[in-house]
């Protein structure tokens, strides 16, 4: 679990960061009292695009990195992993639950 929670933390602040950082460029000047105006949402969806973005392209290159910078940018060299919790969590049908018990009679 602890490398899940780091592989969404980690490129979401790595994507906040990049989103300050850009609007922080002299070019985006001129234009920052119109942003301001359309105000909190917009800022939120720029946000969660540039984390987005930074995410799917790291993860696109994540075969091609050295463990050590892949932990940088993603916050771990490991995927991920499971394993069969979602099964035993699956619903049972009733009817898997008779075939079972008329096996067992057998």
């Amino acid at each position: 679990m602890l490398t899940s929670l780091l592989r969404t933390v980690v490129p979401a602040l790595w994507g906040s960061l990049i989103g300050w950082t850009i609007g922080l460029l002299p070019v985006l000047e001129p234009h920052r009292v119109a942003l301001l105006e359309y105000g909190t949402p917009l800022s939120a969806v720029v946000a969660a695009v540039l984390i987005g973005a930074w995410y799917a392209f790291w993860r696109w290159l994540e075969p091609r990195l050295p463990d050590w910078l892949t932990r940088a940018v993603l916050g771990s060299a490991r995927t991920p992993n499971y394993g069969a919790k979602h099964l035993l969590m699956s619903p049972v049908s009733d009817l898997s639950v008779q075939d079972t018990r008329k096996r067992s009679k057998k």
